[in-house]
C-alpha cells in the first residue's frame, strides 16, 4: 500500500482481526441445535460449516444467505447475479430474477457470509433455529471464549503494535459485538487503552458509513482513513465506496470480486503493516522538521 505517511485515522474491527480463531463454530452450532427435533443433524451441519470455511463447500465466504429460501445469492457489480442451492445447483436463471434478480444487497432479507460468525447464521437459517435461540447459542459462546478451556489465543505482538502505533491521529475500535461482550474481549486481551474511542454495537456496515462521513466533517480526507477488518461487507466496502483505504485480512479463501487496497491472511502481517505506517509517519515528520 503506497502513501503510508497520509494515514491520519486507523479504523480497526475486532473479532477476526484482533484474533484470529474459529474452533468456537462446532460448539456454537451444537448449542444452536441442541434439544431441537434437528439435533441428530449437528455432526452433518459441523461438517458442512468447515467445509464452507475451507472453501471446500458450493457456498463460499462472499456470498449472501436468503433468510427465507434455503440459497444463497452470488453478488457483482453491486447486484446479485445468480443463486445457488446449499447443494451447488444454480437456480433457474428465469427463476432467479423473478424473485431474486431486483433484490438490494442491503435488503434484510438476507445477510452477508464474511467470516466464521456468519457461515453459522447461515446454518442457523437453513436450519430455520430462532432468533432467540441464535442469540443465546450466541451469548454462550462469547462468554466461552475468555474462559478456560477455550480462551482464544492474544498476539501480543500486535497488540503491542497497535500501541506503539502513536503517530497517527486516532485509532478508532468498532466491533458489532455487543458491550458486554465487546468489553470483556478487550479487557481480556488487556488493550482498551489503546485504542483513542471504542464502538460496540457499532450496526456496521451502516454505522462505519456514519462514522466515517463524521471523520469527513471533522476535516479528515478520505485517503487520509484506513478501514482493516475481516469482513468486506461490514468493514471496508462503504469506507472504499467512500473514498477511503482499505485492509483485508482473513485467513480463508472468499470468493469477493471488488478489489480492496490490501489483502492480509495472518495478524504477523497485520503487525508489519502497522510497523510499517508508523515508520512511515515518523521519516515523514523528520522530513518536514529538516
Amino acid at each position: 500500500m503506497n502513501g503510508l505517511a497520509e494515514i491520519k485515522v486507523i479504523v480497526f474491527d475486532m473479532d477476526g482481526t484482533l484474533y484470529q480463531e474459529d474452533s468456537f463454530m462446532d460448539r456454537y452450532i451444537r448449542y444452536l441445535l441442541e434439544g431441537t427435533e434437528l439435533e441428530a443433524e449437528t455432526e452433518a451441519a459441523i461438517r458442512e460449516a468447515a467445509s464452507i470455511l475451507s472453501g471446500e463447500h458450493a457456498v463460499k465466504l462472499g456470498h449472501f444467505c436468503h433468510h427465507e429460501d434455503n440459497v444463497v445469492l452470488v453478488h457483482d457489480g453491486g447486484r446479485f447475479v445468480e443463486a445457488l442451492t446449499w447443494e451447488g445447483e444454480t437456480v433457474d436463471q428465469q427463476e432467479f430474477m423473478k424473485r431474486y434478480g431486483q433484490l438490494s444487497l442491503d435488503d434484510p432479507g438476507h445477510h452477508y457470509m464474511g467470516d466464521p460468525w456468519g457461515i453459522v447464521e447461515a446454518i442457523s437459517q437453513k436450519f430455520k433455529i430462532s432468533k432467540e435461540k441464535l442469540i443465546k447459542a450466541y451469548d454462550r459462546v462469547r462468554e466461552e471464549m475468555i474462559l478456560e478451556p477455550y480462551q482464544f489465543s492474544c498476539h501480543n505482538e500486535l497488540f503491542e503494535a497497535i500501541r506503539t502505533t502513536d503517530a497517527v491521529d486516532k485509532k478508532i475500535l468498532m466491533t458489532n459485538s455487543n458491550e458486554q461482550s465487546g468489553i470483556d474481549f478487550l479487557e481480556y486481551m488487556k488493550i482498551i487503552s489503546y485504542f483513542d474511542e471504542i464502538h460496540c454495537g457499532a450496526d456496521k456496515p451502516q454505522g462505519i458509513q456514519k462514522f466515517f462521513q463524521s471523520l469527513l466533517d471533522q476535516g479528515y480526507q478520505p485517503h487520509e482513513i484506513l478501514s482493516i477488518g475481516d469482513n468486506p461487507w461490514n468493514d471496508l466496502y462503504p469506507v472504499k465506496r467512500m473514498g477511503g483505504r482499505t485492509c483485508y485480512i482473513s485467513p480463508y479463501s472468499s470468493v469477493e470480486l471488488e478489489r480492496l487496497d490490501l489483502r492480509l491472511h495472518s495478524l504477523d502481517e497485520l503487525v508489519q503493516l502497522l510497523n510499517d505506517i508508523q515508520q512511515a509517519k515518523e521519516e515523514e515528520t523528520v522530513r518536514y522538521k529538516a
